[in-house]
């Protein structure tokens, strides 16, 4: 569970007499193993009795071990090993707290998003923890409610707990356990203290820096030793103040003497005093102590030592960055999250922040990378460099560009391009843009000079450059390509490879010194600040072996070949898990594990049929997953769960919904609003996969997220699970493990294998896709303890009493035995180049890549290849391999088979559209042709109709335009079955065809799924519509582009005419589903606030005021049409409805002005322009922001 530097520093602490130090990592992952299966097993019930005696000695246990090590730090905050021993008392007090929620009326994580600022109409439930300063606190009968206190006497364990997680440099798990903090109602030193406290935990500090004296309430007891009691506390609460303002304060203003730590060693003094003759001169010595205000003053002193130096504000501006322009990034991050963790501080004591130093960061996930990538672009952007962040999934661009906008709300940060309206060979890059690797590999091969003004390339994820087996995507060579070609365009900007996964960011740290000739650094600290007790779900010998034994007599009574309900029903039997005490799985001693009881009640197995016909047990494990995750419900545990598709993550929600049936989440503003767009694409409500009730209530306490989701889904679901009050499960498939950040406290992974279309069979996880979906368990300052169980694709049995496990469980532990950082990226040009030279295995990929190499001029046609492939990482690591020979035969084959590819001399221009695209000559050559004979001359609808006869009478091209995969997912067994490409793209094409019709034509989803041939009563949730929309149009929408290409980049002297608009905006009008220039306008116009189809229903209501435009027209001027239209037909709304209205010859006319409702009175409605990259003004109020208009009265 604990990282190996968290365990060097457990190791560190104090020693005590019957405590092994080494040990207490493990006994410590057993306690919070012990509390959450309590937790699942207990669904939330409330009786003290229903704690084990297990948890009660673990209360005890834990509660000792605190107050022990919290009396080293009080009693000497300089103490060297105050860290250690602040970090070993803090996560006990968290395990008594955690624990001490089980069985009690309300879990202390329904109020987690109370805070400081929060109001509350009654203190939550919890038990009431008396602890003497620094003591033991006494255990209750029964939960009272109580909110936390600081007084004469004693101090609240959450609050002791925070304190010392901020002296042992853990500030996430203090700002977690800060969420546990409640304050009482009213501004007495007592609360203000508190909320305080609370305040910097949470890195709140902007509030804690002025406190008027009036500001105070008096206090409850107000007799001498009450008032005594709150002076000292306001005292205590004026240091913590002080204490935020030496946070925040600039380099340069802060005093050599902290005036925070002098106030809290004002209160040792004053909190404990001698007095003098009370005994009489020779008596003993008398002391007035108030031993609350003392303990926390030393704690307080202690967090005063380090905290300041771990300040955001405390980092230098980088070289060439002027000292007040960085002041104010820092300034205003540190208002957000003011504190540096250990890992983001040693990157950049190693300079990671210098110009001109690449990096490759390896940290875990949860690691803070996110945090690290943002001060390197706060660092290009003062350097008035752009910044290119490539992410692998659309998840993720989303997902980023939302969080630096956050950051950066200064700078212009775009998530992608995709959805540029209209083709130019002219683009505007913003200050940041957020995109995939395909996506930018595109735009470089438009327009490669845009990029030039490039400083920083950002790679998340980026262990998904690696090949994978039987992969037919490009997305591996594609994001290879876009760094070779990124950085030969940019060649001063510095490389950030970012990934929880790879084992080898020396190595890579290598190449990008070799590829931008400066330094490169490593970093790969092994320190997470979030931990996971990792464990499998597995069952008695002994039962598993009874039901083997029962199945075999069933299967010899039984005539059919598969086991019947009567029987299946029959098998039964109760989960346990069984945990690693330790990090990874690396031992197989039994002491380092813990079976421990999941659930109280049976769940079923259900049963295979052998070759042979003999029966045996399958796990059922999306089912166990799904009720192990009810379980959790009860008790308000969020639980992610991962399974292998999109049929079993919809099949699972539907049974969770089942189980808890009562559930209701009522959705907020920005949710309803997703949830009509949503309801309108497809439909109707019947087709959505969330259920809403009459109420606007979503039904049931779980969703999905998978690839089959359009973009409002994914946003909706995502929102509704990562409310605190939100759903309670989240059914996903491996496209949330790509660095999605949701909150979960227990992942769930159903299955170690899933079913590869490529072999037809089942296959294991990679070990990387494995530890990547673990990792997304807890989440740093939210909740720092992960739970993850993994329900095997076999069914392990496991007998204590000779602690023997089945062998299945073998093959998990060889993958849970290595760390997060376990996959050694390969560079995927290696196999490809392998393929080409040895003239075997030549594939789509093999000669995509040819087509993508560039080429250079008449004299030097394959230096720019040669200079490329030269670069990539596999030629580097072959060089480190001394294998120079390699290289230059593989190059050498590559360059030689595109040879005998290349165009014919008067068409040699093809040659740059087929490196950009990664066509070949010949099908460009072929389309070029029927553009020649001006077969793209009409409308928008008979261009796509031109291309799709064009595709019949070649359909040997069409796989190769469109990605065969994708292509297939389609369709049914029968198109997989065809005898050819050529076969399945004849099947393909007239599906194609209606599909995209319907959609250019402003239908809904469900309309396309009648389209694509589904039974009208079977259309349930439009799954082959979806799969076309989410997979394929893209596609097409590139196909349709292929003739703007073409044109644009004829030369000069073959050029006749312009690009029209029709063909210019024609990729734009298939991605958006438009079906005229006009239509693609009005949707851009309107933006994401309408759905498709409403804007396609909107632009009819507007298209009878819409004048008429130029052929060649620029797309500016389009939007510029679409948008007066509107106001013209606003204008006719109004008079049609004083005409209605009978108005009066003489009626009173006035001019009323009103906000613009297009861009919502900013004067900014069409944002930056997807034609010139440029900011436009509104076209409806012409920038002004009001629109002006007569009206009769």
């Amino acid at each position: 569970m604990f990282d190996p530097v968290t365990v060097e520093l457990i190791a560190s602490a104090p020693p005590l007499d019957e405590l092994d130090l080494n040990d207490l990592p493990q006994q410590f992952t057993n306690a919070y193993a012990e509390i959450v299966a309590a937790r699942v097993r207990m669904r939330g019930l409330t009786n003290m009795a229903s704690r084990t005696e297990a948890l009660v000695e673990l209360i005890d246990e834990m509660r000792r071990l605190a107050a022990a090590q919290e009396a080293f730090v009080a009693t000497d905050p300089a103490r060297d090993s105050r860290a250690a021993a602040a970090f070993v008392a803090g996560t006990a007090h968290q395990l008594c707290l955690m624990a001490e929620i089980v069985g009690t009326a309300t879990s202390l994580d329904d109020a987690d998003d109370l805070d400081s600022e929060d109001e509350m109409d009654e203190d939550p439930i919890s038990p009431r923890v008396h602890a003497s300063a620094g003591g033991e606190a006494e255990v209750p009968d029964e939960a009272i409610p109580r909110a936390t206190f600081i007084d004469a006497v004693r101090v609240a364990p959450e609050i002791s707990a925070t304190l010392l997680f901020l002296i042992a440099d853990a500030q996430p798990d203090a700002a977690e356990m800060a969420k546990r903090i409640r304050v009482s109602e009213g501004n007495t030193g007592e609360a203000q203290l508190v909320r305080g406290i609370a305040d910097l935990a949470k890195g709140r500090l902007s509030g804690l820096l002025v406190t008027p004296v009036t500001a105070y309430d008096p206090p409850a007891d107000i007799s001498p030793a009450g008032l005594a009691t709150d002076a000292l506390l306001r005292r205590l609460h004026a240091g913590v103040g002080a204490l935020a303002t030496e946070i925040l304060a600039p380099p340069a203003e802060l005093a050599k003497a902290s005036e925070a730590q002098a106030i809290f060693r004002e209160v040792k003094e004053l909190a404990l005093m001698r007095l003098d003759a009370v005994f009489g001169e020779d008596g003993a010595v008398a002391v007035s102590v108030f031993p609350g205000p003392l303990h926390l003053a030393n704690l307080l002193l202690a967090v005063s030592r380090d905290l300041i130096e771990a300040g955001v504000a405390r980092i230098k501006a980088p070289a060439g960055v002027a000292e007040d322009a960085w002041w104010r990034i820092v300034r205003g991050a540190a208002r957000k999250r003011p504190y540096l963790w250990r890992n983001h501080r040693d990157a950049i004591e190693q300079g990671y922040l210098t110009p001109g130093v690449s990096s490759a960061v390896s940290f875990p996930t949860g690691g803070g990378k996110s945090t690290l990538a943002e001060l390197k672009i706060a660092s290009a952007l003062l350097q008035e460099k752009k910044v290119v962040f490539l992410a692998p999934t659309l998840a993720l661009v989303d997902q980023t560009a939302f969080a630096l906008r956050k950051a950066f709300y200064d700078y212009e940060v775009i998530g992608d391009l995709d959805d540029e309206a209209a083709f130019s060979d002219t683009i505007s890059l913003p200050e940041i843009i957020v995109t995939t690797p395909e996506r930018c590999l595109m735009l470089l091969s438009i327009q490669a000079e845009a990029f030039t003004d490039v400083g920083l390339i950002v790679f998340d994820e980026c262990h998904l450059i690696h090949p994978r087996d039987a992969d037919r995507s490009r997305r591996g060579v594609d994001a290879m390509l876009c760094i070779l070609n990124l950085t030969q365009v940019a060649p001063e900007a510095d490389l950030l490879l970012i990934s929880a996964m790879m084992s080898n960011a020396t190595e890579l740290a290598g190449w990008l010194e070799a590829l931008t000739g400066r330094a490169a650094l490593s970093l790969d600290l092994a320190w997470k600040p979030t931990r996971q007790a990792r464990g499998c779900v597995t069952y008695s010998s002994t039962r598993i072996g009874e039901l083997k034994d029962f199945l075999r007599e069933a299967r010899r009574t039984h005539k059919t070949k598969d086991a019947p309900v009567a029987v299946r029903s029959q098998l039964t039997a109760r989960p346990f898990a069984f945990f690693c005490l330790r990090q990874t799985w690396a031992t197989i001693d039994r002491s380092d594990y813990a079976l421990m009881p999941l659930l109280d009640e049976e769940i079923g197995f259900n049963t295979g049929t052998s070759q042979s016909l003999s029966w045996y047990l399958t796990p059922n494990g999306n089912r166990v997953a799904t009720e192990i995750a009810a379980a959790a419900a009860g008790d308000k545990l969020k639980t992610l769960i991962f399974v292998q598709s999109t049929v079993a993550a919809e099949g699972a929600v539907k049974v969770f919904r089942q189980l808890l049936p009562d559930r209701r989440v009522v959705m907020t503003d920005d949710e309803s609003a997703m949830y009509k767009r949503i309801v309108e694409e497809m439909g109707g409500p019947q087709y959505c996969y969330v259920s809403v009730d009459s109420e606007g209530r979503v039904l049931g306490g779980a969703t999905s997220h998978h690839a089959q989701l359009l973009k409002d889904e994914r946003d909706l679901h995502k929102s509704l699970f990562e409310r605190r009050d939100g759903l309670d499960a989240l059914f996903a498939t491996s496209t949330v493990a790509q660095g999605m950040n949701l909150p979960s406290d227990i992942v769930l992974i159903a299955g170690d294998s899933r079913w590869d279309n490529a072999v037809d069979r089942m296959q294991q996880l990679e070990a990387h896709e494995l530890l990547n979906a673990a990792g997304r368990a807890g989440r740093a300052g939210e909740s720092g303890q992960g739970f993850v169980l993994i329900v095997p694709s076999k069914v392990v049995d496991f007998d204590d009493s000779a602690s023997r496990i089945d062998d299945h469980w073998m093959s998990l532990q060889g993958i849970f035995a290595q760390s997060d950082q376990c996959l050694k990226i390969d560079d995927p040009l290696t196999g490809l180049l392998d393929h080409i030279h040895d003239g075997v295995g030549i594939g789509a990929n093999e000669k995509y890549l040819l087509a993508r190499l560039p080429t250079g001029s008449e004299e030097d046609i394959d230096g720019p290849a040669r200079t490329m492939l030269s670069r990539s990482f596999a030629a580097y690591r072959k060089r480190s391999e001394d294998r120079a020979a390699w290289i230059e035969s593989r190059i050498t084959a590559a360059l030689t088979l595109r040879s005998e590819q290349a165009p014919q001399e008067d068409a040699s221009w093809l040659a740059q559209v087929a490196s950009a695209t990664g066509l070949s000559i010949e099908i460009l050559s072929s389309l070029a042709a029927w553009i020649d004979e001006g077969r793209f001359g009409g409308d928008t609808m008979t261009c796509i109709a031109v291309l799709f006869i064009w595709l019949e009478k070649n359909p040997e091209y069409v796989l190769q335009l469109l990605r065969p995969g994708d292509v297939e997912g389609l369709f049914g067994k029968i198109y997989k079955e065809l005898a050819s490409p050529v076969a399945q793209a004849q099947h393909a094409l007239p599906v194609l065809r209606a599909l995209t019709e319907q959609w250019m034509a402003g239908k809904p989803l469900c309309d396309l799924e009648r389209a694509a041939g589904t039974d009208p009563r079977k259309l349930k949730t439009c799954e082959v519509a979806r799969h076309f929309v989410v997979r394929v149009v893209s596609d097409i929408a590139f196909v349709a582009g292929l003739p703007g290409r073409i044109l644009a980049a004829r030369p000069a002297t073959e050029m006749t005419e312009p690009v029209s608009l029709v063909i210019a905006t024609l990729p734009g009008a298939v991605r958006r589903g438009c079906n005229s220039p006009e239509a693609l306008a009005n949707a851009v116009c309107l933006g994401a606030t309408k759905s498709r189809v409403a804007a396609r229903n909107e632009f009819i209501s507007v298209r009878t005021h819409l004048q008429n435009g130029a052929i060649d027209e620029p797309f500016d001027a389009t939007i510029d049409r679409v948008a007066k239209a509107h106001l013209l037909a606003g204008l006719g709304d109004l008079t049609k409805g004083d005409d209605d209205d009978g108005e009066d010859e003489g009626a009173e006319r006035y001019l009323e002005e009103h906000e613009c409702g297009l861009c919502n009175g900013t004067g900014n409605g069409s944002g930056i322009s997807p034609y010139s990259g440029e900011a436009m003004r509104c076209h409806g109020c012409e920038g002004e922001g009001k629109i002006r208009y007569w009206v009769s009265r």
